[in-house]
């Protein structure tokens, strides 16, 4: 098995997606600085939003692997960076270093394959479209987005979703999208946003 440094927080990342995180703890910049340097990944493990990296002791099973994509100084020694999700991964033996900094082992998890958009699952896309559109932040992320592919898509609504971080665990153990497929089009319709 590998090792891996891991990133406990609040916003969640899926593979194809973009994040940006300002990275403030010693340890965490030690963490940028070395994956930088080595040009390798790190990970980010999905925690509640309410909770702080620090108080961590449960991170859930799959996490997912990042590259850094930008970087930026900021004032007070802060980092800004751009991460992009790259692999799903199982992490187990977590450890954690002099400085706070969480290692764990891990195994690569698989991909979900591609599912082209198609006229049953269309709305997804449209609706996060017109979400991205809404939320200029997110949508510069993307400037290619991949509106044609539902895994793509399905993955994006995961990571903004508010929904239950052991509910998206369960649907990301799915060997296919599909199972997501069916759960977002039924938040649409049951949010009255799919017209019957």
């Amino acid at each position: 098995m590998n090792t891996i440094a891991l990133l406990p927080h609040g916003e969640h990342l899926l593979p194809g997606g973009r994040l940006d995180l300002v990275i403030s703890r010693v340890c965490d910049i030690r963490m940028v600085t070395e994956a930088m340097a080595n040009n390798h990944p790190f990970a980010l493990g999905m925690i509640a939003k309410n909770s702080s990296p620090e108080t961590v002791t449960n991170i859930p099973a799959i996490a997912t692997a990042v590259s850094i994509v930008d970087f930026n100084a900021l004032d007070g020694g802060l980092l800004e960076i751009v991460v992009e999700g790259t692999n799903k991964i199982v992490v187990s033996d977590l450890n954690l270093a002099y400085d706070n900094l969480l290692t764990a082992t891990y195994e690569i998890y698989h991909h979900w394959p591609t599912i082209l958009i198609d006229a049953d699952n269309q709305i997804l896309a449209e609706k996060l479209a017109l979400l991205f559109e809404s939320i200029p932040k997110i949508s510069q992320r993307y400037q290619n987005p991949n509106y044609k592919d539902a895994t793509w898509v399905c993955q994006r609504w995961l990571e903004i979703l508010p929904i239950d971080i052991k509910h998206k665990q369960s649907l990301i153990h799915h060997p296919t999208a599909d199972i997501t497929i069916s759960f977002l089009l039924q938040l649409l319709q049951d949010h009255y946003l799919i017209n019957n």
